[in-house]
C-alpha cells in the first residue's frame, strides 16, 4: 500500500514537472525568435549603414547633390526638438484663430 501511495505521489510531481518545463522551453523557443528577428534586423541595417557610409556611394550622392542649389533655412524653421515643433504649431494655430475672430467682427 505505502509503495503504491509513494509511486502516485512520485508520478504526479513528475507530470508536474514535465508540464513546467514543457511551459519553459516554448518560452525559450518564443525568445529565440525574437532574438533571431533582431539579429537579422540588425544584420540589414549594418548592410544599409555600410552601403550608405561607403566612400563610393558618398562621393557619387555629392556629384548629384552638386547641381542643386541650396538657400539658407531660416533659424524659426529649426526645432531643436519635437516639443518645440509643437508648440509652434500651436502658436501658429492659436493665431489663426484670433485672426478668424478679428475678421468676424469687422
Amino acid at each position: 500500500m505505502i509503495s503504491i501511495l509513494i509511486f502516485s505521489i512520485l508520478l504526479g510531481v513528475t507530470s508536474t514537472i514535465k508540464n513546467k518545463t514543457r511551459v519553459v522551453e516554448k518560452d525559450i523557443r518564443k525568445i529565440d525568435r525574437k532574438i533571431a528577428e533582431i539579429q537579422k534586423d540588425l544584420h540589414e541595417t549594418q548592410l544599409d549603414y555600410f552601403y550608405v557610409s561607403s566612400p563610393g556611394y558618398l562621393s557619387k550622392k555629392i556629384k548629384q547633390l552638386s547641381f542643386i542649389e541650396y538657400m539658407p533655412m531660416d533659424f524659426s524653421r529649426i526645432y531643436l526638438s519635437y516639443k518645440d515643433f509643437e508648440d509652434s504649431q500651436k502658436k501658429i494655430t492659436i493665431l489663426k484663430i484670433d485672426n478668424e475672430k478679428k475678421i468676424q467682427k469687422k
